[in-house]
C-alpha cells in the first residue's frame, strides 16, 4: 500500500466540523439543555425516538438546528437508513434561512437527491444476527494473497448477500464503514445516485468526495448485518467502529479477530469510547514525553504511534519529506518504555480534552499490536488495551 492510500483510514465528516463549532460556540455562555442531557447516562442509552423528541422540546431556533443536526448524525452512526429522508427534509424546511447562509450547512443539506430520498424510504430496518458461538478469524497482513506491499495492515474478509466476498481493513479508527466503487460494483450495493457527501481524514486529506449506498446484507464470520447503510468512494475497503462496535465481545490481535471472545482475566489500560455525534473513537488515557494526552487507538494507521505534534529528540535514522521521526517516552498505566514515533506536519489528529485544558492527542496504529491487544465490548463499557 502507497504512502497516500495508507494515510487515509479515518473519516472526519464535513457534519461533525459544523457540530463542534456550534456546541463550542454554545458552551461558552451556557451549556445547552439538550448536549447537557444528551452527555448524562440517560442520554448516552438514549433511543432516536428520545432524542428527537428532547430536541424538539428546545424552542431557540439557533440551538434547536444544532440538536436536529446531532440527531440526524445519530441516525447515520445508528443506520437508521430509512429514517433520514423525512428529517432530513424536516430540518430542511424548519431552517431554511440558516442553511442558505451558512456554507457547511448548505453543503451538509445537499447531500441527497430526489432520487436518494425516495431510495431510503424504501429501505428496510438496518438489524445485526450475532453468531453465538467462538469465532476465530483469520486476520490477513495484504488486500488480496498474491498482493504483498510494504506496509501491513489488518484486513478481514466479508461478505455479501451475493456470496461476493472481499478484505476490508479491519479500522478502529475509522468511525463510518466505507466501500470500495469496485467493490461495491461486486457485492451488488445500491447505490444512491445523486447522493453527494464530503469528508476530509486526519491526515490532512480534504475535500473528498464518497456517495452512499445500502448493501443488503454484510457478513464477518457468521454473524450478519442486513441493510446497511455504507459510504461508497474510490479509496480502500474500510470496516468501520460503526459495525465493529455492534459486533460484541471482540478480542483483536495481530494475527485474529475473536468473536464472543472470553472477558480479560486483566485490563492494562481501560479504554473509554468516545462518541460524537456520527465520529467515534477508542481512547486511553496516557504519557508522551511526560506531557498527558489521550490516544486513539487506530488500527488502520500503520504506524505504531503517530502524534499530532513534533517531539523533542530527533532521530536522525529515518527521514523523509513527509514525516519526521523522534524517540520519546511513553506510558501507559504507569508503564513506561523509551519508543521511536512519527510525526507528520500535514495531520490533522482532533486535540483531546484534559481537565478542561486540550492537548494533543496520539494515534496508537497497527504496529502497536505487536505489543498489545484490544479487548472490546462497547455495550458492556468494559474495553481494554493488554500487553501481549
Amino acid at each position: 500500500m502507497n504512502a497516500v492510500s495508507r494515510r487515509e483510514t479515518c473519516l472526519i465528516c464535513a457534519l461533525t466540523v459544523f457540530l463542534v463549532v456550534s456546541k463550542n460556540s454554545t458552551a461558552d455562555n451556557a451549556a445547552p439543555d439538550f448536549y447537557t442531557w444528551i452527555e448524562s447516562g440517560q442520554g448516552r442509552s438514549a433511543s432516536l425516538a428520545q432524542m428527537k423528541q428532547r430536541c424538539d422540546d428546545v424552542r431557540d431556533a439557533e440551538k434547536n438546528l444544532q440538536c436536529s443536526v446531532s440527531v440526524l448524525a445519530r441516525m447515520f452512526e445508528a443506520k437508521a437508513a430509512n429514517q433520514l429522508p423525512d428529517y432530513y427534509l424536516a430540518i430542511k424546511r424548519r431552517h431554511a434561512g440558516a442553511i442558505a447562509n451558512d456554507p457547511e450547512l448548505k453543503l451538509m443539506f445537499s447531500m441527497f437527491g430526489s432520487e436518494s430520498i425516495a431510495t431510503l424510504r424504501t429501505v428496510a430496518d438496518f438489524s445485526v444476527t450475532r453468531t453465538k458461538h467462538h469465532e476465530v478469524l483469520p486476520i490477513h497482513p495484504y488486500p488480496g494473497d498474491g498482493h504483498v506491499t510494504d506496509e501491513a495492515l489488518p484486513y478481514i474478509d466479508v461478505k455479501a448477500a451475493n456470496g461476493v466476498s472481499a478484505r476490508f481493513i479491519l479500522d478502529t479508527g475509522a468511525p463510518q464503514t466505507r466501500v470500495n466503487t469496485e467493490t461495491a460494483k461486486l457485492m451488488g450495493i445500491r447505490l444512491l445516485t445523486d447522493s453527494h457527501y464530503g469528508y476530509s481524514t486526519f491526515y490532512g486529506e480534504r475535500d473528498l468526495a464518497a456517495q452512499l449506498g445500502i448493501l443488503e446484507s454484510l457478513k464477518i464470520g457468521t454473524s450478519e448485518f442486513r441493510n446497511v447503510l455504507v459510504f461508497v468512494s474510490d479509496r480502500d475497503n474500510l470496516l468501520g467502529l460503526d459495525l465493529i462496535g455492534k459486533s460484541g465481545r471482540l478480542k483483536v490481535t495481530n494475527k485474529t479477530l475473536e468473536i464472543n471472545a472470553a472477558p480479560p482475566t486483566r485490563c492494562d489500560s481501560p479504554i473509554t469510547y468516545v462518541r460524537m455525534d456520527i465520529n467515534q473513537r477508542l481512547t486511553i488515557a496516557a504519557r508522551l514525553d511526560r506531557r498527558a494526552t489521550l490516544a486513539i487507538v487506530d488500527t488502520g494507521n500503520v504506524d505504531y504511534l503517530t502524534s499530532s505534534s513534533p517531539g523533542h529528540s530527533p532521530d536522525n535514522v529515518t527521514v523523509t519529506p513527509s514525516h519526521r521521526t523522534y524517540r520519546g517516552e511513553l506510558s501507559l498505566s504507569g508503564r513506561i518504555r523509551s519508543i521511536t514515533y512519527k510525526y507528520y506536519p500535514d495531520y490533522t489528529i482532533p486535540p483531546s480534552l484534559l481537565l478542561g485544558q486540550y492537548v494533543p492527542s496520539i494515534l496508537l496504529g497497527w504496529g502497536a499490536f505487536n505489543d498489545y491487544e484490544l479487548n472490546l465490548d462497547i455495550a458492556s463499557g468494559l474495553s481494554c488495551f493488554n500487553r501481549v
